[in-house]
């Protein structure tokens, strides 16, 4: 359980102080992206074909709700506050390890428990996500305004 306080803590901490690049209708229209695609796939796998369980408990707890709310979201911002046209591909599959490390802590804490999903079958979602779809974003966000 004191993972999942841990984590949003020092996520937190990072959104609050880092130098935003991103502008705030930037950060506004990503936030409602990432939210809607971290609740979309949290309740496929993990509701729908009970892939995996959040929380030490069956019962669902309003820290819960915060963790996947929240860090899907801080995640994904820090990554597109910090991306230029000029990143590097490392950059991007920097991201796509970390994202797996810190789900890896999560099924490592307890936190998480895996029923019908393995971890590493979050890898190709990650570069999915990491390598394509958030640069594509960011790409079309700016480009609109």
């Amino acid at each position: 359980m004191w993972y999942a306080y841990t984590i949003i803590v020092v996520f937190l901490l990072i959104l609050l102080f880092m130098p935003k690049k991103l502008t705030l209708k930037e950060m506004y229209y990503s936030a409602g992206v990432l939210g809607f695609g971290a609740w979309l796939g949290d309740a496929l796998i993990g509701d729908v074909f009970k892939g995996f369980r959040i929380g030490p408990s069956p019962d669902t707890y309003l820290i819960d709700y915060i963790f996947i709310s929240f860090i899907p979201l801080a995640l994904g911002l820090i990554y597109l506050n910090f991306l230029t046209q000029n990143k590097s591909v490392l950059y991007k599959w920097l991201w796509v390890a970390a994202a797996y490390l810190l789900e890896w802590g999560t099924v490592v804490s307890g936190y998480m428990v895996n029923k019908a999903w393995k971890t590493w079958y979050s890898i190709p979602v990650y570069i999915l996500v990491f390598v394509v779809l958030l640069p594509w974003h960011l790409k079309t966000m700016r480009n609109e305004q």
